[in-house]
């Protein structure tokens, strides 16, 4: 093993590809999780740590971008489906049903903060057009968000229902704002968890049972 960490692994035989592309997504994402930081990976650290050259990885990912969106694709694709099942489990009741929803969210945010913050620190990604852009990962968030609310407004407000995305994206932004301070201002503790969820069903009291003006 000490000889593939210094870039001198043997090529790999036929079926191997697929598993070498695993090895280099399982990197990069130690590499990540461990530095909290998109800065920190570069794909010959990436490279060193699998024991291949710095080209070889362009055989398994166009670029680095592609390599980032991978790895972050699958965090995303986790607390989608933490959401979509939150709800799906929930009582009947629509208000907890959307709670639940949002409880989940919180509950991965504080549990996974390097996690968090890597997936949703945009601005340290590498620049793309928008095309490129549209596709993002992060889409997958945004849809459970727009699903819930739309669930929500369906069985209590159906004349809102054209807001639902609209109305999601707020709930979530302002869910995030919330959590992000939490994370970095010094006088949050553990013990504010419990104001922090009321924060939360605050905002979506707010937004949600109110009527619009």
């Amino acid at each position: 093993m000490g000889s593939a960490r210094q870039g001198q692994r043997s090529p790999n035989r036929l079926g191997e590809g697929e598993r070498l592309r695993q090895e280099i997504l399982d990197a990069a994402t130690r590499i990540l999780e461990e530095s909290g930081s998109e800065g920190a990976l570069s794909l010959r650290g990436i490279a060193r740590e699998v024991g291949i050259t710095a080209p070889s990885i362009y055989l398994h990912f166009k670029d680095r971008t592609e390599l980032v969106w991978e790895v972050l694709g699958t965090a995303y694709t986790d607390l989608a489906t933490r959401m979509r099942h939150a709800q799906d489990t929930a009582p009947a009741e629509p208000w907890q049903q959307l709670r639940a929803t949002a409880d989940v969210y919180r509950q991965y945010a504080l549990a996974n903060p390097r996690r968090y913050r890597l997936m949703f620190s945009l601005e340290g990604q590498a620049p793309v057009g928008p095309d490129r852009a549209a596709g993002h990962p992060l889409s997958q968030v945004i849809d459970a968000w727009a699903e819930a609310v739309d669930r929500y407004l369906a069985s209590v407000t159906p004349g809102r229902r054209p807001e639902a995305h609209k109305l999601a994206v707020l709930l979530w932004t302002g869910m995030h704002g919330q959590l992000v301070l939490y994370h970095t201002l010094p006088t949050t503790s553990a013990a504010d968890e419990p104001e922090l969820a009321k924060l939360n069903e605050y905002l979506m009291e707010k937004l949600l049972l109110q009527s619009p003006k």
